[in-house]
């Protein structure tokens, strides 16, 4: 078997991606190459014991760059490596397109996590995760174009904001052309991850219900702003950026939207970008009381409600998901 052939069907399992499997009982079929007879058979069968003198011996096989799994059965993988994000930097057998369905995999986690114990410990522990992403998106910002093909339809509080922290990721490093700082990614990725906090506040049947909210249902709703608000700030979370995607993601530009009817002059380009990819998540995901809409219709009911949200970033969400987008250096075309 050929190096083409063996990326293909196999990937290799570096001494890193080793220690984070289970030690006696691997999540995935182990396979060795043989370079007596070049080829490569199956040495362990996925979540039967190994015993300590073959943990030592599949430790040598992954240092001498000799032990693969089948790429089939990546995502089982991509489950455990997710716990260790770190690990994406330092390996390269990856696709753009893998990795980017690791992190949805992380993150969805993670913020199902935070999501139920709102505390320091989960933020700082979210907080480090997403530095990892910030630094994978800054070495190559084309990346995003991955990241937005990986979005979910199905629908729970946890995939939109991930798909919302992916699609506004995506908008951010498009309309800033490549300038901004890594620490700044960081924030943005938090303020799109956690934009909707405070619905974990609402009650779900107030937000499954089908048809006409009644007004303190619709009250309930809109008060999920300050809701998450209130948890940031007992978090000591003090990011314009963070704050800023949580206070008007629900804004309009033309002063229609909730919780302060503010006008396009007086919002932020994060609550613009927030306000467009929040929209067209919730868009196509669906909802016990309608279908997803198609991405391309999506995109183009947000183009055509140029009152509401900014035309510049929606004719780029355009690009991104349907076309596919390429990052270009100059200056931003969104104040």
């Amino acid at each position: 078997m050929n190096g083409d052939s063996l990326s293909e069907t196999y990937l290799q399992i570096s001494p890193n991606i080793l220690e984070s499997f289970p030690k006696f009982r691997p999540p995935v079929d182990l396979y060795v190459f043989d370079t007596d007879i070049a080829q490569t058979k199956r040495y362990h069968k996925a979540e039967e014991r190994l015993a300590k003198d073959r943990q030592e011996e599949v430790a040598g096989f992954a240092a001498g760059g000799l032990l693969f799994l089948l790429r089939e059965d990546y995502r089982i993988y991509a489950k455990h490596l997710s716990k260790k994000l770190g690990l994406i930097l330092t390996e390269d057998d990856f696709t753009p397109q893998e990795v980017a369905e690791i992190f949805f995999i992380a993150f969805k986690d993670r913020v199902e996590e935070f999501f139920g114990n709102p505390t320091e410990g989960p933020y700082k522990a979210l907080a480090r995760d997403m530095s990892v992403l910030a630094e994978y998106v800054w070495a190559d910002p084309g990346r995003v174009e991955h990241l937005t093909a990986t979005i979910h339809k199905e629908y729970s509080l946890s995939i939109h904001s991930v798909n919302t922290l992916f699609v506004g990721l995506a908008l951010f490093t498009q309309v800033t052309k490549g300038r901004f700082k890594q620490a700044d990614l960081v924030d943005v990725a938090m303020g799109m991850l956690l934009h909707d906090l405070g619905m974990t506040q609402v009650p779900r049947f107030v937000l499954d219900r089908e048809g006409y909210l009644v007004p303190r249902d619709r009250a309930s709703i809109e008060n999920h702003i300050d809701a998450g608000e209130a948890m940031m700030v007992r978090l000591r979370v003090q990011s314009p950026i963070i704050l800023d995607c949580m206070r008007q993601h629900h804004e309009r530009l033309d002063g229609s939207g909730y919780p302060n009817r503010r006008f396009k002059k007086d919002l932020s380009l994060m609550g613009k970008i927030c306000a467009v990819a929040d929209s067209f998540c919730a868009m196509v995901c669906e909802r016990p009381f309608r279908e997803p809409k198609d991405i391309t219709k999506a995109v183009l009911a947000l183009a055509k409600d140029a009152n509401k949200y900014e035309p510049a970033l929606t004719k780029m969400l355009a690009v991104l998901v349907i076309q596919g987008g390429e990052l270009r250096t100059g200056p931003s075309v969104v104040e």
